[in-house]
């Protein structure tokens, strides 16, 4: 892609990134992959459009590891109808083939008691 296009479409750019996704596969430019690294929704997001252009992409899903051994099932996540397991068979994974939503439900799983701990440190050391 000519430096001069994407210069024009990143500059001063007020919204989501998604919304540039989106922009520079409708502008026709050759594009070849597609790296997507950053929150779920704005994974999902990128994924779904990226999937109407049949443009390869991939994700980088940082989740929460503990063991790195796959044994804890901390970062367990379905990608193309299997259980995979983010430490040892990822991070990154074909972005048309993971269960967001089924990931973003399991990363809410200690939403409560993370904001509980997150209360307690801030009183502790704030």
């Amino acid at each position: 892609m000519k430096k001069d296009l994407l210069d024009d479409i990143f500059f001063g750019h007020h919204g989501f990134v998604t919304d540039l996704v989106k922009q520079i596969l409708e502008s026709r430019v050759s594009v070849d992959e597609a790296v997507v690294i950053g929150p779920l929704p704005m994974m999902k997001r990128a994924s779904e459009i990226t999937k109407k252009y049949n443009l390869k992409t991939r994700v980088s899903l940082n989740s929460i590891m503990v063991d790195a051994t796959g044994m804890c099932g901390c970062c367990r996540v379905t990608v193309g109808g299997e259980v995979k397991f983010t430490c040892v068979d990822g991070p990154g994974f074909d972005g048309h083939l993971v269960d967001f939503d089924e990931l973003m439900l399991r990363q809410k799983r200690f939403e409560k008691e993370e904001k509980i701990t997150l209360k307690n440190w801030e009183r502790e050391h704030c």
